[in-house]
């Protein structure tokens, strides 16, 4: 149970590591991700896949 936990506990940092770092490099040309629940969700869950997916949904909508 306790190696479910940490494996859950990785994933949900790595998708905020990867979220923040796309967020500070593509800052200059405003194309932010907000970083919430959801996002962290799709990004931990999909790695980086999800946060190309969650960038285009970003294009699309702007």
């Amino acid at each position: 149970m306790l190696k479910f936990i940490l494996k859950v506990v990785k994933k949900i940092v790595i998708g905020m590591v990867l979220l923040f770092g796309y967020n500070t490099f593509l800052s200059s040309l405003n194309l932010m991700i907000p970083i919430n629940v959801i996002t962290i969700v799709v990004a931990s869950l999909f790695d980086v896949p999800g946060i190309i997916g969650l960038a285009v949904f970003l294009l699309l909508n702007y």
